[in-house]
């Protein structure tokens, strides 16, 4: 390899599987050891020695990154390695961009090798059973990508008792919105203990993993009357405390609030902003985000009977991204 400043340098794969050993994981359509080494390890590999360093005794980083190369060769026994893999519980830093965190090893593969779905490698009947593998799975609930598993995830009969216990076991909110669209009288309960946690001040940083949120997007698809006083509860605390929540509080209290679709909600938007609009006048900067949620909202689930408020309060068109 030769530097930007003109040096040359020789790496084996020995020394190739250091560096990627400590390097981050970037997330976009593949992982990407960072310093960008991967095409390397693909160049100087066959697909059975790939396939020995996607084994349980390499780095989380290496097994990745192997695997990353065989998904771009069409492998075909990624689903053995998937089998191999996802129970890895280890944490390891990923990224985005510029935006790193921590998530589980087998959260990764998950979402890497489940992304050749229809690609012939990964059929239909694979990734069926590769979610229902991840979903039934004791404990793997607080993995990201069956986080974002359970909020597309259908009201399955067989899915019900899990989905529950995925609740109230392991603690995992995202699953409150799969239990909603069940829309089971005994599960009313469990919904309005969520909805009343709006002041425990525990918000995570971007509110993917708040139990008030996610309740939120539950009633969304559960409009049950007897939510409404709770969405007034938590709609009065917003307005009048002294910092704005983190997003996407507010925004998910709108899509609930529209999802009811009738005059009681349009009133509701419509006081909601018309009191918010007042404090920003009277110096409340706090609250002049609430607007935008609304934006915010409608961009995500457009509904014409909310179209003449858009005008009425302006907003930023803020699309958050955040479900």
């Amino acid at each position: 390899m030769t530097t930007s400043k003109g040096r040359r340098y020789y790496l084996n794969v020995d020394s190739l599987l250091d560096h990627i050993d400590t390097a981050y994981i970037k997330t976009c359509k593949a992982a990407i050891a960072l310093p960008v080494v991967q095409p390397l390890l693909d160049s100087l590999c066959s697909d059975k020695e790939l396939y020995e360093f996607t084994g349980r005794r390499y780095s989380p980083v290496v097994r990745l990154t192997a695997t990353d190369a065989l998904i771009r060769r069409k492998y075909a026994h990624l689903e053995q390695i998937l089998l191999s893999n996802y129970a890895d519980t280890t944490m390891i830093n990923v990224c985005a961009d510029d935006v790193g965190w921590e998530e589980h090893t087998g959260s990764v593969f998950l979402r890497n090798i489940q992304s050749c779905k229809g690609k012939v490698v990964i059929n239909r009947e694979d990734s069926l059973r590769n979610d229902s593998l991840v979903l039934f799975t004791t404990g793997l609930s607080k993995y990201q990508y069956t986080k974002k598993l359970l909020l597309r995830l259908p009201p399955k009969e067989s899915y019900y008792a899990r989905i529950k216990e995925i609740v109230l076991k392991e603690q995992t909110y995202q699953a409150l919105k799969a239990l909603a669209a069940f829309r089971r009288e005994e599960d009313k309960a469990i919904l309005l203990n969520a909805l009343s946690h709006y002041d425990n001040g525990n918000e995570s940083l971007y509110g993917e993993d708040n139990e008030v949120n996610n309740a939120l997007l539950a009633v969304a698809v559960w409009t049950c009357g007897d939510f409404i006083p709770l969405l007034k509860r938590i709609r009065d605390y917003e307005i009048n405390k002294r910092e704005c929540s983190m997003p996407p509080r507010n925004k998910y209290l709108f899509e609930a609030v529209m999802a009811y679709d009738n005059q009681w909600a349009y009133h509701f938007i419509d006081e909601t902003l018309s009191l918010t609009s007042r404090k920003k006048k009277q110096g409340h900067g706090s609250d002049s985000t609430m607007a935008t949620d609304f934006h915010s909202a409608m961009l995500s689930h457009y509904n014409p009977r909310f179209a003449s408020l858009l005008k009425k309060y302006p907003g930023d068109d803020f699309e958050d991204g955040y479900e």
